[in-house]
């Protein structure tokens, strides 16, 4: 897609939304195109959002500037750690206040009125929640004016929406005739008041214990070959889905928290993309916890593969 055709897309949407509405046009450098976006014009107290797309790139992304009133670095980042994946922020002391610029993207080869609305929901209900820290002042980039915002005005459930979910990449490990893995637990995940500070995405993740517990002898197999050669530790091959006749046809789609790919199945490498919520793919082959899925324009990678339900 065209950049004036991506526009024009988001533009309907927004029109046949009566919960969105297009506030202005406006003029970023470097950008193929910038505009003013309200979200939760339905409510008392609607969201001021920036859509953009850069010059050249494969995303559009949804952006909020918040100033909140006094120090609230620590509650800024507790807040975005407690949200999505896909929405991120960067928090800074800014004299006597506390900048916050959150924002969130949906790639080109995903996107649909179904994702974009949604990564506007999840950045309007941010910027929500980062107003409420702010008791009395906030401030939007959007058009520069001040807004009173009490925090009785804010949803009195202050909480996110549903329990976030923390993507930790693992380590596939060397297949045992005798003995198969099983994952610990995943740890619970607290709410804002208690909630840990975030992982940037980038950097490698505690790789989780297995416990081996002995089974049968599993029956012997033929592993696929590989059309490139790959350095990593031997896994159990398991047979990759049968591709539907006539081309790639969709198995899976990325859940809502949306799923980080890397290049490789190996966690020390780095992540190459965030996968958006909804985005539909197709599962080319599983080994052991990692699976290799295929987008409807031919892009290739590897994901947590038990968090789609195709691996152990």
């Amino acid at each position: 897609m065209t950049p004036d055709e991506v526009k024009q897309s988001i533009t309907t949407w927004c029109s046949s939304d009566d919960d969105l509405e297009i506030a202005s046009d406006r003029f970023e450098p470097g950008t193929d195109f910038s505009f003013g976006l309200k979200a939760g014009t339905l409510s008392s107290a609607p969201v001021d959002l920036i859509v953009l797309k850069a010059d050249g790139a494969d995303r559009v992304t949804i952006r909020r500037s918040v100033t909140l009133t006094g120090d609230n670095v620590d509650a800024a980042n507790q807040l975005i750690a407690s949200r999505p994946g896909s929405v991120t922020a960067s928090v800074e002391r800014s004299g006597a206040d506390t900048t916050v610029v959150a924002q969130t993207y949906v790639y080109l080869d995903g996107l649909s009125k179904h994702t974009f609305v949604q990564a506007v929901a999840e950045l309007a209900r941010t910027s929500t929640l980062l107003d409420a820290i702010g008791g009395v002042e906030t401030a939007s980039a959007v058009d520069q004016e001040a807004a009173g915002v009490a925090s009785d005005a804010v949803d009195a459930d202050a909480e996110p929406d549903s329990t976030p979910y923390v993507d930790t990449p693992l380590t596939p490990t060397p297949a045992v005739a005798q003995s198969t893995f099983q994952p610990s637990p995943s740890p619970s995940i607290p709410q804002p008041s208690s909630i840990p500070s975030g992982i940037p995405v980038g950097q490698p993740l505690p790789t989780p214990s297995f416990t081996p517990q002995p089974v049968q002898a599993q029956p012997a197999y033929t592993p696929q070959p590989m059309q490139q050669p790959y350095q990593a530790q031997p896994v159990q091959a398991q047979p990759a889905p049968q591709q539907a006749a006539g081309g790639w046809a969709p198995s899976h789609s990325v859940p809502p928290q949306g799923l980080r790919a890397w290049g490789a199945p190996d966690p020390s490498g780095p992540v190459v993309a965030n996968l958006a919520p909804g985005l539909p793919i197709q599962v080319a082959e599983v080994r052991g916890a990692w699976a290799r899925v295929i987008c409807s324009n031919g892009w290739t990678g590897w994901i947590d593969g038990r968090i789609i339900g195709v691996a152990a």
